[in-house]
């Protein structure tokens, strides 16, 4: 296998090489795109890591009959034995899952799903999301935490940099959040830009940045709320408003309106982001 990877490397298709393929033997899913019987049952989704030398991939998916804790549409991670390939699954009472099931987004609004990476080279690592069998229902967003970073993976991927070796459980976070084809406000469109003193909204290095400053609670008290929309007034993204500095990475060559309310506070202002 490790001489496989070395002539692969060498000849430049070591993109295209899947750590391992995982199948659920009872919904017949995979790991690896393109193997499910009929794309029109489940809401999935495959989240990919990917480094200098191979990639793995993790299946979240959604369904009438799943349940939220461990059943047969689970399946255990299988770790990898070479330190060079990325790997990227999530948990189910502190056990790691390659694929994982949950009932249906049917009437919810929003979930969330912690991901779990391990690293075991210091290498970039791309994280991205195969959307071809999830509903467009819902905005699909990796949340960075130690970075404060948000990104819409129907958009883009995110390139990270491993903070330590090993296994990092608390560092990111898949938002679902239903757009239901949400427009802001006409009136928002409309009424001139405002900003407060203890909020900054600009664009630097290709990333639209909100600075909160630390006032009515700490970093980790939810204030209120951060929305982005298109100049045609769709939503981008929402997320909790906190203190600190929370970083977006859009697509470049766009102006955003980013709204930013905090108790009564409202600041809007429309940011280009190059």
């Amino acid at each position: 296998m490790l001489l496989l990877i070395f002539l692969l490397t060498i000849w430049g298709l070591a993109d295209n090489i899947h750590s391992q393929n995982q199948v659920n033997e009872i919904t017949d899913v995979s790991t690896a795109s393109g193997s499910l019987k009929s794309s029109t049952i489940y809401d999935l989704i495959r989240l990919k890591i990917q480094n200098t030398y191979l990639y793995d991939v993790a299946v979240i998916y959604y369904y009438d009959d799943f349940s939220d804790g461990y059943g047969p549409e689970d399946s255990d991670k299988m770790f990898n034995s070479s330190e060079k390939i990325p790997e990227i699954f999530t948990l189910i009472d502190n056990s790691p899952m390659a694929i994982n099931g949950f009932s249906s987004l049917e009437g919810k609004n929003y979930v969330s799903v912690p991901i779990s990476v391990r690293n075991r080279v210091e290498d970039d690592c791309i994280i991205s999301a195969d959307l071809s069998d999830f509903t467009e229902e819902f905005d699909v967003v990796l949340e960075d935490k130690f970075k404060k970073r948000y990104v819409n993976l129907r958009i883009t991927s995110y390139t990270y940099t491993p903070l330590e070796l090993g296994i990092e459980h608390e560092r990111f976070v898949l938002h679902l959040t239903r757009n239901s084809g949400a427009k802001v406000p006409t009136g928002i469109l409309e009424n001139s830009e405002t900003e407060e003193n203890n909020i900054q909204i600009y664009s630097a290095d290709k990333t639209l940045k909100v600075k909160i400053d630390n006032f009515m609670g700490g970093e980790t008290t939810a204030l209120g709320k951060i929305d982005i929309y298109s100049l045609n007034g769709q939503v981008i993204t929402s997320m909790p408003a906190t203190a600190g500095l929370h970083q977006f990475e859009l697509a470049s060559g766009h102006i955003y309106i980013v709204r930013v309310a905090l108790g009564n506070q409202l600041t809007m202002k429309k940011v280009a982001v190059r």
